[in-house]
């Protein structure tokens, strides 16, 4: 009777194939070794999320605004040049929101803006630009990629000088994005967003702008 001839023993430096004992076929890896396989940066596996990380954000952008004063003969800035007309529309003066962000779920962000306007406020007094601060959060509706997009929700308080009416303004706003994370650290992202303000007067805002956000760690 021949004999079976020995299995050839494995390479020294082969790894054995995993097979499903079930099955009989090759077992797909576990999340555990594909976080293993996953790139380092430092020798730890790449994190795609902001969570645990704070982030510093500029985005310059304009738009377009419509104001409906609540009393009639009201200045309200009308691009048409008529002080007082009823309802005033006009281009949101070139702004720059400043950000500080950070990232307390994998999911969810803290936010705080700070808008500076560039440009004087056509429905403002002549020495006033706007400025308004809005905190808030952000939600990402993609998780573990570079590629995600994202939508906030904020209030809004704004302190610009305008001409008779309060200093004082309270608003909504949402803001819907995409972002791109070059790197661990560094974003790149386009947003347009709309803004209801009801205190002052009846206000309507779009925006749209593009802006960088730098992360830490």
């Amino acid at each position: 009777m021949a004999k079976e001839s020995p299995a050839a023993p494995e390479s020294a430096g082969a790894t054995p194939a995993l097979t499903d004992k079930a099955s009989g076929r090759p077992a797909r890896p576990s999340d555990d070794q594909t976080a293993k396989e996953s790139p380092l940066i430092g020798g730890r596996p790449v994190e795609i999320n902001h969570f645990r990380q704070v982030g510093v954000s500029i985005m310059p952008g304009t738009g377009y605004r419509i104001l409906v004063p609540y009393q009639e003969v009201m200045p309200c800035g009308d691009s048409s040049g008529n002080a007082s007309k009823r309802v005033c529309t006009h281009i949101l003066p070139f702004f720059l929101d400043l950000q500080l962000s950070y990232g307390f779920h994998p999911r969810l962000d803290f936010i705080v803006d700070l808008r500076f306007a560039v440009q004087r406020d056509p429905a403002a007094s002549p020495d006033s630009h706007e400025f308004a601060l809005a905190p808030g959060v952000r939600y990402w509706l993609d998780q573990g990629v570079a590629l995600k997009f994202y939508v906030t929700g904020q209030a809004i308080y704004d302190y610009t000088d305008y001409i008779q009416v309060s200093k004082s303004d309270f608003a909504l706003r949402n803001a819907d994005g995409l972002m791109y994370d070059a790197i661990k650290n560094v974003g790149f992202f386009f947003q347009v967003g709309w803004t209801m303000g009801f205190a002052r007067w009846y206000r309507l805002e779009f925006d749209t702008g593009l802006g960088v956000q730098v992360r830490f760690p």
